[in-house]
């Protein structure tokens, strides 16, 4: 889940437009180096991912990305992250099909053995479809199966899935309008358990706000932990990306984790 969330918020810093339906008009564009224009004349604010959980809005069609991520200490827990406790990840993704009028689907593949390289991974699918598109708010609904054919130290782990509704829209403040995304979902391998020990089915949620053009804020988190975020842009090099998510805040469940993940866009 960790490398996941952050490598997708990065990939999700691109500027965005609202009244939603503008945002609606960039996934039925099969060029993926085309952004929705903003079409108030107000400053774009940053996409608002979330960092921690899946999210339904997917990347436009017809794009990639290549993301690394460095968490540490390794599997969460109370030791000071330092470099022999980090891990690091590698993803590379692909995105096809119109959520809107048809299915997208994500695959991505993820190598999450970097010494020695590729001695360890899987592949994870993300399955998006628009369920709502107004004039002020989107929804769409989501499904993802992940650590799908692992090999190496990845076969020790189970396959997840996951089903979720992710609701975009915005409000208006002195500052100009900020987007705002609401997502809610289930998977089977999401909740720690209280001491941390186990993992298993539950209830997610997250909450991410676009607050400047270039930065988003985030808070998502189980029944027994929360988790926040940010995800940042470069407005002179929009098809990179980054963001900063630290796991289990108030160590409610003993995994408390600092990730950082940088992508790019293609």
């Amino acid at each position: 889940m960790t490398f996941k969330s952050c490598i997708l918020a990065s990939v999700a810093t691109a500027l965005v437009a609202f009244p939603s339906i503008t945002l609606a008009q960039s996934w039925n564009n099969a060029d993926a180096a085309s952004q929705p224009e903003y079409s108030t004349g107000q400053a774009p604010k940053a996409f608002p991912s979330i960092v921690g959980i899946p999210s339904a809005f997917p990347a436009p069609q017809n794009s990639g990305f290549v993301g690394f991520t460095v968490a540490a200490p390794r599997g969460g827990g109370k030791a000071k992250p330092n470099r022999d406790n980090a891990d690091g990840d590698l993803g590379i993704g692909y995105t096809v099909g119109n959520p809107i009028d048809n299915i997208s689907v994500t695959g991505t593949l993820v190598i999450s053995d970097i010494q020695p390289f590729g001695k360890a991974g899987s592949f994870y699918f993300d399955f998006a479809r628009a369920l709502h598109v107004g004039e002020r708010s989107l929804t769409f609904g989501g499904i993802t199966a992940g650590n799908v054919g692992a090999w190496g130290s990845a076969k020790t782990r189970p396959e997840t899935y996951s089903a979720y509704v992710s609701h975009l829209t915005s409000f208006q403040t002195s500052g100009g309008e900020i987007p705002v995304q609401v997502t809610v979902g289930y998977g089977d391998q999401t909740t720690f358990s209280s001491n941390g020990a186990t993992v298993g089915e539950g209830l997610f949620y997250g909450l991410g706000l676009g607050v400047t053009e270039t930065v988003a804020v985030s808070l998502s988190g189980t029944k027994n932990q929360v988790n926040v975020g940010t995800s940042f842009g470069v407005k002179a090099l929009p098809e990179w990306g980054g963001s900063i998510g630290i796991f289990d805040v108030g160590q409610s469940v003993n995994r408390r984790q600092y990730a950082i993940s940088i992508s790019r866009s293609f």
